[in-house]
């Protein structure tokens, strides 16, 4: 099988090049200043994003069934005070905090990952700070490892949780993205190198459609484009998939009326704009999880 080689912590190693080996990276904005954040952030905002970071994303990632990744975690080099050391205590032995000096690149995350790397292949994954994803998905994702020189892996499955209610949302331009690189004379490309949603402008992209939802996004009224387009379903169909705590507000009359609402919305916004209906078939004709090659 596949040897995975862990990423080195040292900034001043030289990228070497071994060919059979792969680093995987999960990346993960924080404060950043990027295409949709230019403003600094206020104290309230990041207490806020801390407490999400905290219930959510920090303890799925932290109960992975594979811990053969590296996580990084990208912040502001102007933040608080205060905020640097907390990110920096919550990320002890779990994740490394990653200060990025002026706005939030390609290159920038390009450069790090090539001081902390000296395999033939890199898997980068992004996951934002206010999400969560299944205990497996790190798992899945490697499993879809074969050698690719370059391809987007797109997990197709995933779900929505707003106020207590859980809503299936298959979608094949998600933002729980990676993408798989042979290493060349150039600097990785990383997952960053284009929006989620336009990746396929950039190289071929692997849809990967799995039994159970792997990826959730945590609609809190703070999300800047989320919004809440799935197919209401009871709580505990995805509940025992995550590593964090969820509290469903499963009222049977409520859900059913909610479902039965659901389906109706769901086929107006089909008849409405067609080409969702392209999206639904891509969905269905994802492909399974592939195996590691030896």
């Amino acid at each position: 099988m596949l040897r995975w080689m862990a990423a080195m912590d040292s900034k001043t190693r030289s990228p070497g090049r071994r060919t059979g080996n792969a680093s995987h990276f999960v990346l993960t904005r924080f404060n950043v200043r990027s295409f949709y954040h230019t403003a600094e952030p206020t104290d309230e905002w990041l207490h806020t994003r801390l407490d999400l970071f905290r219930e959510y994303c920090l303890p799925c990632l932290t109960h992975q069934t594979s811990s053969r990744f590296t996580w990084l975690v990208f912040v502001d080099s102007l933040s608080p005070k205060w905020f640097l050391k907390e990110i920096q205590q919550l990320g002890n032995g779990i994740f490394e905090t990653v200060p990025i000096h002026g706005p939030f690149t390609s290159a920038a995350v390009s450069a790090e990952i090539t001081l902390r790397t000296s395999t033939a292949y890199i898997l980068t994954t992004r996951v934002d700070n206010d999400d969560a994803v299944s205990k497996d998905f790190i798992e899945t994702i490697q499993a879809c490892f074969t050698g690719q020189e370059f391809e987007f892996l797109n997990l197709v499955n995933g779900a929505q949780y707003a106020t207590g209610k859980a809503y299936l949302r298959p979608y094949t331009k998600n933002p729980f993205l990676t993408l798989v690189e042979k290493i060349t004379a150039d600097p990785p490309s990383t997952v960053f190198i284009e929006h989620h949603y336009r990746v396929n402008e950039m190289g071929p992209v692997r849809n990967v459609r799995t039994a159970h939802p792997m990826w959730l996004q945590i609609i809190h009224g703070g999300n800047i484009l989320n919004e809440v387009v799935g197919l209401r379903v009871p709580g505990q169909r995805l509940a025992s998939h995550f590593g964090c705590e969820l509290r469903f507000d499963d009222n049977y009359g409520r859900l059913v009326l909610e479902m039965s609402l659901g389906f109706a919305r769901i086929f107006t916004r089909l008849i409405q704009k067609p080409a969702r209906i392209g999206e639904l078939l891509r969905v269905l004709v994802a492909n399974k999880p592939g195996r590691n090659v030896s």
